[in-house]
């Protein structure tokens, strides 16, 4: 082998090894700079962390502040309080007259007097009662079921400040909604809550749906 040949192997050997230190450098560099890029997305992430838990911990505490408000304002509406106790009272009475009535049933004549059936009709009209009774139940259970399954999926903090809202209205001005809607305003309340519910169901339906 000659000279040149020989050198120009080294040569080659030579550019080999500065390539190869190169190569070496630059993956050095890369995994360093990806070894960087982990530290600063891992603190970027604990401070995005830290800032949702102080902005958690102020929503609970503005919530519970404004609930205890809530409450007080309650409180302080006897209107509100009346209509309170009349969605406990008025459901037992209307039972406590279908169990009377279902014991002996009866109905008003032209006078105003009360008129008992006969043995056979009172037994029939007993049975249909009931039946009608279980039947209406059993859907209203199955419907309401249904319903709560929904509003749990749906229900999020802005269900809440939208409950804390309306009550909070409510209660500071029942007095004035009063004079002019005969409503009870524990099923004004409900009725509210419901509609905001079922509209925003059915714009998150649609929204997905398209």
């Amino acid at each position: 082998m000659n000279k040149s040949s020989v050198e120009a192997v080294d040569e080659a050997q030579k550019r080999q090894k500065e390539a190869e230190k190169k190569a070496r450098t630059i993956e050095y560099q890369f995994n360093k700079v990806q070894e960087e890029v982990k530290t600063v997305k891992k603190k970027t992430d604990h401070e995005i962390k830290k800032l949702k838990n102080e902005v958690k911990e102020k929503e609970t505490f503005w919530m519970i502040a404004y609930m205890i408000l809530v409450l007080l304002a309650v409180i302080r509406n006897t209107v509100f309080q009346k209509d309170l106790f009349a969605c406990i009272t008025v459901p037992l009475k209307f039972g406590y007259r279908y169990v009377e009535w279902v014991i002996r049933p009866s109905e008003l004549n032209i006078l105003g007097e009360r008129e008992y059936f006969s043995t056979e009709w009172s037994w029939f009209l007993r049975i249909m009662a009931i039946l009608i009774f279980l039947g209406l139940g059993i859907s209203g259970e199955i419907f309401v079921l249904r319903k709560i399954e929904q509003y749990r999926k749906a229900w999020d903090k802005y269900s809440i400040w939208i409950l804390l809202i309306s009550v909070t209205s409510i209660a500071v001005t029942g007095d004035v909604v009063r004079k002019y809607i005969p409503i009870n305003l524990i099923l004004l309340l409900g009725i509210i809550n419901i509609v905001t519910m079922e509209i925003r169901i059915y714009y998150h339906d649609t929204n997905e749906l398209y």
